[in-house]
């Protein structure tokens, strides 16, 4: 089993289901000293993409799962490994209290830039934020910060 955790688009379940079928969501979880980022480009969005940036006293709210080495792989297509984002692993804290190693994926260097996110995908990430109860005043500032 492999933990990995989500923190954009792949907060929605039924994106989730169809990228990696045997996925299997674990609750939510925190990623602490980091910060929400758009930039990139997706010519599936249609705009930039979240990512996650290191940032001294804030965290990203996100969903834990876990993972077949099938639906590593798969994920990996879907998320441009290693060419667009990096597999990285960091620490995640679940609403239990529980610290666990994670599977996250961040766009590579030189990273987020200042583009704002593909309105499409941040509605996607809106609702996600929405249904799990998360704050949306991180999600918002990230894309108030990507706006040029």
């Amino acid at each position: 089993m492999i933990r990995y955790f989500a923190y954009g688009s792949n907060l929605d379940w039924a994106q989730m289901r169809a990228r990696c079928p045997s996925a299997c969501p674990l609750g939510r979880a925190r990623l602490a000293g980091h910060a929400l980022a758009f930039g990139g480009h997706s010519g599936h969005w249609g705009g930039a993409v979240a990512s996650v940036v290191r940032a001294r006293g804030r965290a990203v709210d996100g969903v834990l799962y876990a993972l077949s080495e099938a639906d590593l792989e798969a994920l990996d297509g879907f998320e441009g490994h290693p060419w667009v984002y990096e597999r990285r692993t960091r620490v995640v804290t679940t609403e239990g209290g529980a610290r666990r190693r994670a599977v996250v994926y961040a766009l590579r260097a030189p990273g987020p830039a200042t583009r704002p996110p593909a309105p499409r995908y941040l509605a996607v990430v809106w609702r996600a934020y929405e249904r799990l109860r998360f704050d949306p005043a991180p999600l918002a500032r990230a894309a108030r910060e990507a706006s040029p």
